[in-house]
């Protein structure tokens, strides 16, 4: 009676103490992810967006597909690992308790007892691996973090790119468009020439290559428009079509501002990250020379008439006297681990510098060659015109104009070209300083 009595207790205790994270009531820790959209606003700006508008900025863009791919989600999967491994660090300050349950055959008395046994185990110093354990945690989660915003940044730059090339090759679908249409009133004029004998059959040939030419230029450009606003599609998540509004005013910067700080950049943050890890890890490996000092005990209630209730408990102290020079090497090889780190920060910060700098004088030619594109897109269209009415004069033929119209299109097209790379510049400039969302 009295043994199925224990083994009830023993079922009962046993379904209450299941495990359970342990979060000592610390309600600040939240998933990394999480945690970036409360940070930057995304949740709100969100709400901001009209999904179904026809034309999206790139912030919007950028904001709708946090929402709506997992991209940034599965960078942001690694943050359960680093949430898990705080509560465990909390764990260890913890006791641990235990229930033993034994049932022999067959039964033999004097040779063995059945029945139960709960020890418990409160650590009160074993090294430094609670602190340790605790500090590196955290610190483990603020590297995944920075870790997310680096992959933001990434991100950022793959979609204002695919964005800003999408709206160049809308921009120069339409100039082809253009192009065939001139050429094909060219083509009509030189025609009606070529039968009232003022233009050689050759020049309509000629002017019909050119047609040709222009045709499958804007089926080139058309295809590549298309698989670009696939390509968009897939980085933001919307599937039906939209246009975009690439305008970079809101990511400019002081170009001439030469002093920049490097720690708002992820990647700068994480090395710095780093180096505390290991600055941690060399604590951690020092304290394998201090004692371990712990609260042990055990309780073992009779269940027969012919056992008796015992017991025990006491404070138990072990100091590490020689463990084959391991514990030496431990904190050699983390101090090796820590100088390594500082090495590597050092060599993000050179790198960071000239990312900065080469930005900075990218987007400046940029801006420098895209003016000066523009001017000759400008001239390129005033001799166009100059060209039309000296053929009404008289002293310029219809292949002179015919000319002058493609000097417009390939003027047009190295503006174009140039806008889009003076637009990049700007973004990539803006993400090199380690800014990620513009001001509102």
């Amino acid at each position: 009676m009295k043994r199925s009595f224990g083994l009830a207790i023993f079922a009962t205790v046993l379904s209450a103490c299941r495990s359970a994270p342990v979060t000592l009531g610390d309600n600040r820790l939240e998933p990394v992810y999480e945690q970036v959209l409360r940070d930057s606003a995304i949740k709100a700006r969100l709400y901001e967006i009209d999904a179904q508008k026809q034309k999206f900025t790139i912030e919007e863009l950028f904001v709708l597909s946090l929402d709506r791919t997992e991209q940034m989600a599965i960078t942001a999967e690694k943050s359960f690992a680093a949430d898990a491994k705080v509560r465990r660090s909390y764990g260890a300050w913890l006791p641990r308790l235990n229930l033993t349950a034994a049932q022999y055959a067959p039964e033999r008395p004097g040779f063995v007892v059945p029945g139960i046994r709960f020890t418990a185990r409160q650590n009160i110093m074993t090294g430094l691996t609670e602190y340790t354990g605790i500090v590196g945690a955290r610190l483990e989660r603020v590297a995944e973090e920075q870790g997310l915003r680096a992959e933001l940044s990434a991100h950022l730059l793959n979609i204002a790119d695919a964005a800003l090339q999408m709206q160049l090759s809308e921009s120069l679908v339409t100039q082809a468009k253009d192009a065939v249409s001139v050429t094909e009133s060219s083509l009509s004029e030189i025609r009606r020439r070529v039968a009232i004998g003022r233009n050689k059959r050759g020049d309509a040939l000629k002017a019909e290559a050119r047609l040709k030419q222009k045709q499958a230029d804007l089926l080139a450009q058309q295809e590549k428009l298309a698989q670009l606003r696939r390509y968009l599609g897939f980085l933001t998540g919307l599937s039906r079509e939209f246009g975009v509004d690439g305008a970079t005013e809101k990511y400019a910067a002081e170009v001439q501002q030469k002093d920049v700080d490097l720690s708002r950049r992820a990647d700068i943050a994480l090395g710095r990250t780093v180096v505390d890890i290991r600055k941690n890890e060399v604590d951690a490996a020092h304290g394998g020379h201090l004692p371990n000092i712990y609260l042990d005990g055990s309780y073992r209630p009779a269940l027969e008439a012919n056992q008796q209730t015992s017991y025990f408990g006491g404070v138990v102290a072990e100091l590490p006297l020689f463990q084959g020079g391991q514990t030496v090497e431990n904190a050699n090889i983390a101090i090796s681990r820590l100088r390594q780190a500082e090495l590597e920060l050092k060599q993000a910060e050179r790198k960071a510098r000239v990312e900065v700098d080469d930005a900075r004088e990218a987007l400046s030619k940029a801006q420098g060659e895209y003016e000066a594109y523009s001017e000759s897109a400008a001239a390129a269209e005033k001799n166009y015109r100059a060209q039309l009415a000296d053929m009404r004069l008289g002293i310029a033929t219809i292949l002179d104009v015919l000319q002058a119209s493609e000097d417009v299109q390939l003027a047009r097209t190295a503006a174009a070209q140039a806008d889009y790379r003076r637009q990049i510049a700007r973004v990539r400039f803006f993400v090199a300083q380690g800014l990620l969302f513009p001001q509102q």
